[in-house]
Parts: structure tokens; sequence; C-alpha cells
């Protein structure tokens, strides 16, 4: 939980606020850390949300995209949760390799990519920047 009006962070329990006094309760809000989407210049969200989105598709797409837009950080940060997914997937094919616990465990983190891939493409198109569920929130490539 934050304070609305100064932003500290306060304990669900705070009736005030330790920094600046301000009332608590209802008014506190909790700051959801996987957007970033405030961070990005609106100018390169439009210009490059279709084209984060292909990024989600195939790793041929991420190269022809870093070639038409290198400079692009709303491009690179897709790109990055791409990659990730990439990682996810391959890690969870592996499991396959494990008889019984690693099929089921390859077969569901399947399922997983599939979501988090159309949740991808979803946000990017959307000119959003959420991190996927657990594994968004790593880094490979920089975007800042």
């Amino acid at each position: 939980m934050f304070c609305p009006k100064c932003g500290t962070q306060v304990s669900e329990n705070d009736h005030y606020c330790p920094t600046c006094g301000e009332v608590l309760g209802a008014r506190a809000k909790k700051q959801d850390l996987s957007d970033h989407t405030a961070i990005f210049e609106p100018e390169d969200i439009e210009r490059t949300r279709i084209l984060s989105a292909l990024c989600y598709f195939n790793f041929i797409f991420i190269i022809i995209a870093l070639l038409l837009e290198p400079n692009s950080k709303f491009l690179r940060y897709h790109i990055n949760q791409s990659i990730l997914l990439t990682v996810f997937g391959f890690i969870c094919g592996l499991a396959a390799i494990v008889p019984f616990i690693g099929w089921v465990a390859s077969a569901v983190g399947a399922i997983m990519a599939v979501v988090f891939t159309i949740m991808g493409i979803v946000r990017s198109v959307k000119g959003q920047a959420k991190d996927l569920p657990i594994i968004g929130k790593y880094v490979i490539v920089n975007y800042d």
C-alpha cells in the first residue's frame, strides 16, 4: 500500500502516513509494479505497437523489428518479454524428458506459454507495457 498524497509505502494497518500525516484507509492504493507503460513516449508506443505484437510470433520478427526500429524502447520492452517467453517454452520442453511428471509439467507449461503469448500480443496492440505473469519481471534486453 502507498500513501495517495506522498507515495510513501505504508502497511495496511496504518491509519496515518508516517511521512506526511495523510489520513489513510480506503484512499490508500496498491501500486501496480508490473505496469511500465508510463515510462514510454506515447509516439513510440503508437509507432511500434503492431511491430511489438509481431515479435511474439517468431524470433525472425524480433530481428526484423530491431532492424526497423533499433531505438524504440517500447519495442525493446516487448522483445524482452518475447525472449523470456521463448526461454520459458524451451524450459517447459526440456521438462518433457522426465517421464510422467515432466510430461504433465511440460503440457501445463505449454498451455501457460500460449496464454502468455496471447496476453503479450493483446497488451502490445493496446499500447501497454505490463509484465507477463511469473516470467515478465526479468530483463534480458535492456529497454531503459
